[in-house]
């Protein structure tokens, strides 16, 4: 079964897993409690990181904006250095199966707010 806290009232679930082989099973088994701990990691934690590449696509804007403001070789590098950050975003969203070009120019528009 499954126990859960929210607030003060506890809530309980019974789960039942049924498969061909007992290896889909266990790895069924695992991601459904990984699933239930993110869900009780953030009902208990007030704070929250962006995610989905939101942070690296922030530090490629910044560094972008500064290596505007130098010349030669560094600028180049810098220029790189934020580029190979969008990596991240692009699988994600290659991943889930969106165009990547169409999220990460709608993630430039938002981040340049």
């Amino acid at each position: 079964g499954i126990n859960a806290e929210y607030g003060k009232q506890w809530y309980q679930r019974r789960v039942r897993l049924r498969g061909g082989a007992e290896q889909f099973i266990d790895e069924t088994e695992r991601s459904l409690h990984d699933a239930i701990m993110i869900v009780r990691r953030a009902l208990k934690n007030d704070s929250v990181v962006a995610g989905g590449g939101a942070i690296e696509m922030e530090l490629s804007k910044e560094l972008r904006n500064y290596a505007k403001t130098i010349h030669g070789k560094e600028q180049l590098l810098i220029t790189a250095y934020a580029k190979a950050l969008e990596v991240i975003p692009r699988q994600l969203c290659e991943n889930a199966g969106f165009d990547a070009i169409t999220i990460l120019n709608k993630l430039r528009q938002r981040h340049a707010q």
